[in-house]
């Protein structure tokens, strides 16, 4: 449809330049104006949502690069505290550690830690906690990276609506004067100012939506990187409750089967396969 469109405005543009041999001059004459003058004077009214399009989208850029880091989010010298914590079965000192370090892996972590009651370990609900609690904390970012999506989508529908009112108006000038003389300077003044409003819409298009792919393709990196190392702390917990972890943090699995060796119990064999 986009494409059947812009062979239609090609056409009709070219069936100008062939009727009206005096608007190539008036086009040529226009040349002289610098191209500030150019820009403001074809844009016209569209100018200022242009403008304010082109300092929103930078300033989008600019927060997403810094907000978007994977150190925003986790930071590997507040999860090792925490993992001790939970390898001791401190749940209350988690929590602590949690609410010190304001980040959204320590959120996501305390909404599954909130889940346990009296000690005792409901592996479904601490599981809901971290979903419900991920989805909160993970789409405040994500608004700031989805308004260039719209910034960039809303662009060339302003571009568009430029460029019918710039045809709208040269066929209005065709229809009261006819061709030649001031009529064609004005036909020209009104097909220059739809073109430069459809360029203008593709030039703050474009580079958002770039951007809101990069950003989006990062953020769903770090968003993953998230519910993986919260998921860990809760198998930490879990297997500590388990009683697979001793004091210093290591597995107490070897030394359980050690100590049944130096008893003289064997453990039992695996029946064999039929």
């Amino acid at each position: 449809m986009k494409l059947g469109n812009s062979r239609i405005l090609f056409t009709l543009l070219i069936c100008f330049a062939m009727l009206c041999p005096d608007l190539l001059v008036s086009v040529a004459q226009a040349q002289t104006k610098s191209f500030g003058d150019q820009l403001v004077d074809s844009l016209g009214i569209f100018l200022a949502p242009f403008a304010i399009m082109v300092i929103g989208g930078f300033t989008l850029i600019i927060y997403n690069s810094i907000a978007i880091r994977r150190k925003a989010f986790i930071k590997d010298d507040v999860i090792q505290p925490i993992m001790q914590e939970l390898q001791g079965l401190n749940i209350e000192g988690a929590k602590a550690l949690c609410d010190q370090y304001k980040l959204p892996v320590t959120s996501v972590l305390k909404g599954g830690l909130e889940r346990i009651q009296d000690d005792e370990l409901d592996i479904e609900s601490i599981e809901k906690g971290l979903e419900e609690v991920s989805g909160l904390e993970l789409a405040k970012p994500f608004t700031w990276i989805n308004m260039l999506n719209t910034i960039g989508s809303i662009a060339p529908m302003i571009g568009l609506l430029g460029t019918v009112s710039g045809m709208i108006g040269a066929f209005n000038v065709l229809a009261e004067a006819g061709m030649g003389g001031d009529s064609s300077q004005q036909m020209a003044g009104n097909i220059g100012s739809a073109l430069w409003t459809t360029a203008a819409g593709l030039v703050v298009a474009i580079p958002t939506l770039i951007a809101y792919f990069l950003f989006k393709t990062k953020f769903g990196n770090i968003a993953a990187a998230v519910n993986q190392t919260a998921g860990e702390m809760v198998f930490t917990l879990v297997r500590a409750a388990r009683g697979g972890f001793d004091a210093e943090g290591e597995t107490e699995e070897g030394e359980y089967y050690e100590e049944e060796q130096a008893e003289g119990v064997v453990a039992p064999e695996a029946p064999p396969v039929a």
